[in-house]
């Protein structure tokens, strides 16, 4: 009973405490409406005075003087900033206000805190003392921070990170800064500390607070090969205008010197841009490159020469649907690219690739013009020329697409093709015939004895004795105008067959720059009859119309495809072999071999004659997923399984009884959690099987495994399999992530290294990513060894100043290093 008269007791007093209150605010209140010199202790929490908000336990304020004083808990809100502080003075004559005990300042931009504070409200201007600024991720601290403007401060004894733990894992600190929060800081007297322990000191630094792109300097990066020695990369980020930018990059090597790059890069619109890259070394180290001191002469041994690359890609779609494309790729020797594999992007590349092109589509047509110039990267001596190297200058196409002929069902399509071959040398290549194992060969006429691996030799000499032999010889250059039309027939049976049949006639002219049969004329009519059908099947939920849902296809497809009638004389362009004796396959690619066999090397694969009576048997199994995407459909072919083997019956007397092409076999599988792209050829009559294979495991973290088996024999119609030919390599690679280690690897095996005097591990390659907590910044470190190249490590440091956390590197990444 006592306990209950007691919380009486307390509540009659709350209760004459509150009339109180209230009595004397109405007294203040009459005091300042009678205009009392002075302002009243006000008992209530809130209160608006020219257009500020104000709560706090107390106030005070003074009419005369203009002068507000607040106390405990204090809330103020003035023009979208919310103020915080314990004990405040507002001067309303000057609008200035002064906040004293954890002071803070939240605005759209930036939060300000400090042990005092002194703010021109109206000019959003003041002084911060032993307080920090934060916009974002981005921290400013000091002993006296001066707000100069809405986002602009100058700080002294300053400390600047964008790091979220603490200590911070990266901090720069300075005897001053000037900081535009979404520009710049420019710090003097810089040190840069990891983890409170202070490790460089720069006189003066400047660094960016915001994700918009911007010039200034980048991290450094550091190197370390055997024979570029230790090297030191400053990187410089130039944004020239809205649409361009560049990165110049000096690099100076231990050993080689210093070296300039360059990346240029521009947007013409939201599809058309280009980048254009370009190095170059005074290169001390290649001076003594026993690679290129062999073929030097005794007074250029030992002497630097400029080496340079330059690599250029373009894209641009211009009005009239016309796309002009451009590919360069050009260094100053051949080795360039096995010394920068990473610059080149093309080691181990027969030929560097330069093509420029324009193109047109409309409805029913397409227009090229298209010229190709290859650099032949196959010489053994660095400053080889290039003049036997063919180029296609130019390559000019017409197209006509399907369309019906009149109302009918008939559907045509025109093609016609015209392509100069060109080079700098001769027009053909001067060759000795030999016979080394059994085995017919041809090659070129040598300085060193008619040796066959005379460009291994230095000083060793090509020789054209100026005479064309056409038994021997081989033809280089030349024209070729090619016209191909073709007359379609489709017929639909019911509703999972269909039947193409088509007919088309093929007219090719050359003409040759040697030997006395300079024009020649081919032709011939190639009939072809394909038949597939289709049964499908849809799983999943079909009732509700957003489920995923499953569609597997079964297409089986046969095709007959016979050359009647070939219009053909003999031309030592295409051997001395019988034409329609020639054991060609639609797969057979050009090699080395081919100037050995008794049908010639052509310029490409369109001057064979193949499929002369072939039928090709073939099966597909499709499964197609269909998902939904918030309110969008998406649909993606998750698996597909294709088989296919094709009979020859031209073949049957030509190819000692081997009319059976290969099994191929193509799987693709692509899950979320697992991948697969493998192809298999059997070869039945060989009892071999050439395997490409590539299996990818991965989860959502990003962690993967993956195994890459290639296993090959060289295999030629017509001709025995040497077994001794067999390529097998094995690629394993894996990687891990975690919130403060990012890995990843691979090597290559090579299985037969032992037997053929090379290197087991062919190439390797690392990447660790070093996260410290804090998520602002990133060690990333690099180690590689590409096939017969130099061992290079890479250390660069990526600092996150606008806070954006970096994302893992894809698996994807380590494909750069697979040369």
């Amino acid at each position: 009973m006592a306990r209950f008269l007691s919380l009486d007791k307390r509540r009659v007093a709350s209760y004459t405490n509150s009339v109180l209150k209230f009595r004397l605010s109405v007294i203040f209140i009459l005091m300042a409406f009678l205009g009392a010199p002075f302002a009243s202790l006000a008992a209530e929490a809130t209160a608006k005075i020219q257009d500020i908000l104000i709560n706090a336990d107390s106030m005070f304020r003074d009419n005369e003087k203009e002068l507000v004083e607040l106390e405990g808990n204090i809330q103020i809100i003035y023009k979208g900033q919310h103020i915080r502080a314990q004990k405040a003075r507002i001067r309303l004559r000057v609008k200035q206000i002064e906040l004293y005990g954890n002071a803070e300042i939240v605005g759209a931009t930036n939060t300000i805190q400090g042990d005092r504070v002194f703010l021109d409200y109206e000019s959003n201007t003041g002084v911060i003392y032993n307080g920090s600024v934060r916009s974002g991720p981005v921290v400013f601290s000091g002993s006296t921070l001066e707000k100069v403007g809405d986002s602009e401060f100058i700080v002294a004894d300053a400390d600047y990170t964008a790091c979220t733990n603490c200590p911070a894992s990266w901090s720069f600190g300075g005897s001053s800064v000037r900081a535009q929060m979404g520009g710049y800081a420019y710090i003097k007297n810089a040190i840069i500390r990891f983890w409170d322990v202070p490790v460089l000191w720069l006189p003066y630094l400047v660094v960016p607070l915001k994700s918009e792109r911007q010039s200034g300097l980048l991290t450094p990066a550091f190197e370390n090969s055997s024979n570029g020695g230790f090297a030191f990369s400053m990187p410089y980020f130039w944004a020239i205008s809205r649409n361009t930018d560049a990165t110049i990059t000096l690099t100076n090597y231990e050993k080689r010197g210093l070296k300039a790059t360059t990346e240029y890069r521009y947007v013409l619109d939201e599809v058309s841009g280009g980048d254009l890259n370009f190095a170059n070394i005074h290169d001390k180290a290649f001076a003594e490159d026993s690679r290129f001191n062999d073929f030097r002469t005794p007074n250029d041994k030992g002497k630097p020469i400029d080496r340079w690359f330059m690599r250029y890609e373009h894209f641009f779609e211009m009005p009239d649907e016309i796309i002009h494309r451009s590919q360069l790729n050009l260094a100053s020797d051949l080795q360039y690219s096995k010394d920068f594999p990473r610059e080149t992007l093309n080691y181990g590349d027969s030929a560097m690739e330069n093509r420029m092109s324009f193109t047109k589509n409309t409805k029913d047509q397409h227009y090229s013009v298209d010229s190709s110039y290859y650099v032949n990267m196959l010489h053994a001596d660095p400053l080889s020329g290039n003049s036997d190297a063919v180029h296609r200058l130019p390559e000019l196409k017409f197209s006509q697409a399907q369309k019906n002929i009149g109302s009918s069902n008939f559907i045509y399509s025109i093609d016609l093709d015209y392509t100069n071959f060109t080079r700098s040398g001769n027009a053909y290549d001067d060759l000795i015939a030999d016979k080394i194992s059994d085995t017919d060969i041809r090659y070129i006429k040598n300085t060193c004895g008619n040796d066959p691996k005379w460009e291994d030799k230095p000083h060793c000499k090509r020789i054209y004795d100026g005479s064309y032999d056409p038994s021997i010889d081989l033809l280089r250059t030349g024209q070729r105008l090619e016209f191909i039309p073709t007359v379609y027939y489709p017929v639909k049976i019911g509703d999972g067959v269909d039947i193409i049949p088509k007919v088309g006639f093929r007219e090719t002219h050359y003409s040759f720059n040697a030997g006395e049969e300079r024009n020649y004329v081919r032709r011939f009519i190639r009939g072809e009859i394909l038949a597939k059908m289709n049964f499908s099947r849809i799983y999943g939920d079909t009732i509700n119309t957003k489920a995923t849902r499953y569609k597997h296809e079964v297409v089986p497809e046969v095709s007959f495809t016979n050359i009647p009638w070939v219009q053909a004389d003999n031309h030592p362009f295409f051997g001395t072999g019988q034409i329609d004796n020639a054991p060609y396959s639609p797969r057979d690619s050009i090699s080395d071999g081919d100037t050995g066999s008794p049908y010639g090397l052509q310029f490409d694969y369109n001057d064979r004659i193949y499929d002369r009576k072939r039928v090709t048997l073939g099966l597909v199994n499709r499964l197609v997923e269909k998902r939904w995407i918030g309110d969008r459909p998406d649909y993606r072919q998750i698996a597909s399984l294709k088989i296919a083997q094709s009979y020859d019956a031209a073949q049957e007397n030509i190819n000692k009884g081997k009319p059976w092409s290969d099994i191929v076999t193509i799987l693709d599988v692509r899950l979320d959690h697992f991948q697969t792209y493998s192809t298999f050829n059997y070869y039945p009559k060989e009892n071999l099987t050439n395997t490409s294979s590539r299996v990818r495991v991965l989860n959502k973290k990003g962690h993967f495994g993956q195994i890459q088996v290639n296993r090959n024999y060289a295999i030629t119609p017509g001709q025995e399999v040497n077994l001794d030919s067999l390529s097998e390599t094995y690629t394993l690679a894996a990687g891990f992530v975690s919130s403060y280690l990012n890995l990843m690897g691979r090597f290559v095996y090579d299985a037969r290294a032992e037997e053929q005097s090379r290197d087991k591990i062919k190439s390797w390659a690392y990447i660790a990513q070093f996260k410290p907590p804090g998520e602002c910044w990133m060690i990333t470190a690099i180690q590689d060894q590409i096939t017969g190249g130099d061992q290079n490590f890479r250390l660069n440091f990526e600092f996150n100043f606008d806070g954006v956390v970096k994302p893992p590197m894809p698996p994807e990444a380590l494909d750069q290093f697979g040369f």
